[in-house]
């Protein structure tokens, strides 16, 4: 019964957080930036995703509060969350202050080394089969940072066409709560009570961001409101957090993400090495831009991705605590992504992305 008054929470304070956004105006400026000539709506109302989880979690799961894992959640995402939030007041013109892309990287590197280090990240086992490791504390940090940078840039970067990016966060979510609750806790039953309480927090934790990024989903879809970086690049990080600490399984959650993580990283190498730029300037040669210039509709591609995902999602729990499996499914993703798009784009020299310009 408690999951059934998350999502009624989350439902009811978003459509309140439309009301109260239109009402003050805060509204988007839409273009033809990928966007459908329509008429203006609440945007950046995602910045009180503070809020809406803290009121969710407070209401339900007050003994959280005094959760340590739960408060660095909060706090050490508030870099990433103040800087994006400067950066679209800019955006809708309210502002003055324009944020360089390297600003919010720091904020991403910034967030993930507080996590690591304050958080309490320690060593972390590493299992692939019978092959077992113990990684040491400093190459966790390192890992994380990375991992965490391109989680979050990864999923932002799809919100090109709405609904998109906080559609693909609800299947990232959901991978943790159904990895945990159904996978884990009935696959292991040698954990110490602490462990059990740590995991059974990171599930609950999960279904209500769940919650969130599927009535974000829903309220995109026309839309009548955009969540914007603000609140996507929260659910990244979340993203990442809740993969990582206590142990939670990252792999499962990769290939689930795999459309999304094979992209970022395909279109970083692209721009590096084919446009010679920046992996951080901004253009329209992600997958969702690259089937938009070979014709497909927005409904068409958003369809493709979303079904990719919840494919990928299905495909990888069924495979419950058989590592090796999930091994052999990330080989062969990554092999099928990369080797057709290498085919599409560099052997037969098809357009990558769209010949527009980014509009302001």
């Amino acid at each position: 019964m408690t999951y059934i008054y998350v999502v009624l929470l989350a439902a009811i304070i978003a459509i309140m957080g439309v009301f109260i956004f239109r009402k003050l105006k805060i509204m988007d400026r839409p273009g033809t930036d990928l966007k459908n000539t329509r008429k203006p709506v609440p945007t950046i109302q995602w910045v009180f995703v503070y809020g809406w989880f803290l009121a969710i979690i407070g209401l339900l799961f007050p003994e959280y509060y005094h959760q340590p894992l739960f408060l660095w959640l909060i706090l050490w995402s508030l870099p990433i969350v103040i800087v994006q939030f400067l950066d679209e007041m800019h955006y809708i013109q309210k502002s003055k202050l324009e944020i360089p892309s390297w600003v919010r990287l720091i904020s991403h590197i910034i967030g993930a080394i507080i996590a690591v280090y304050v958080g309490g990240m320690g060593n972390q086992e590493i299992l692939i089969g019978t092959y077992k490791r113990i990684m040491p504390t400093r190459a966790v940090a390192i890992f994380f940072i990375a991992r965490s940078t391109l989680c979050i840039n990864a999923i932002n970067r799809f919100d090109g066409i709405y609904a998109q990016a906080s559609g693909v966060s609800t299947v990232g979510f959901f991978t943790i709560f159904f990895l945990i609750k159904y996978i884990v806790f009935w696959n292991y039953v040698d954990f110490t009570p602490e462990k059990v309480q740590m995991l059974t927090m990171i599930q609950n934790i999960a279904f209500a961001l769940w919650s969130i990024s599927l009535v974000s989903t829903v309220i995109e879809f026309k839309p009548l409101a955009l969540v914007r970086d603000v609140g996507i690049m929260f659910f990244g990080f979340s993203l990442a957090y809740l993969s990582v600490v206590w142990g939670a399984k990252i792999g499962t959650l990769i290939v689930a993400l795999s459309l999304v993580i094979f992209d970022a990283i395909w279109v970083g190498f692209w721009r590096i090495f084919i446009l010679k730029k920046s992996p951080l300037q901004w253009d329209y040669t992600h997958l969702h831009h690259r089937l938009l210039g070979l014709g497909w509709t927005r409904p068409e591609a958003r369809a493709t991705i979303w079904i990719w995902s919840l494919v990928m999602m299905i495909l990888i729990l069924l495979q419950g605590i058989d590592r090796g499996n999930k091994v052999i499914i990330a080989v062969m993703m990554a092999a099928l992504f990369f080797g057709i798009n290498a085919y599409l784009f560099l052997v037969r020299k098809l357009p990558c992305g769209l010949n527009m310009k980014k509009e302001i």
